[in-house]
């Protein structure tokens, strides 16, 4: 995404990918106010969707917490295949999308 007026196009693919590989509808959408989600396609979308739409608190980086331990968990299992297998930074993209399958895939005690 260059420029943030491309985010609905991104959300309306997203959500029919969704809807076409797991049959079901994106229940909530949490955001910030940032200009990308002000719009009023959002929330004509939303409301035929059902979605439940939830704006986050700003400036609360602790509400980011999950997030921000996911992504460091990837960044950190990313890091350790490059290593481990010597592959080149260059590949580094192939690298995080085996990685996020991975964990997608590796039985865990909260699933």
């Amino acid at each position: 995404m260059k420029h943030r007026f491309e985010f609905f196009e991104i959300y309306t693919t997203f959500r029919a990918l969704v809807k076409m590989q797991h049959f079901i509808i994106i229940k909530c959408f949490r955001y910030d106010l940032g200009e990308e989600y002000s719009f009023n396609k959002f929330y004509v979308l939303f409301a035929l969707d059902g979605t439940i739409h939830q704006i986050s608190c700003i400036n609360t980086p602790e509400k980011n917490g999950i997030a921000k331990r996911k992504h460091k968990h990837i960044v950190e299992t990313t890091h350790s295949l490059l290593l481990h297998v010597s592959v080149p930074s260059v590949f580094w993209g192939e690298v995080v999308l085996i990685v996020v399958c991975l964990i997608n895939t590796i039985i865990s005690s909260h699933i």
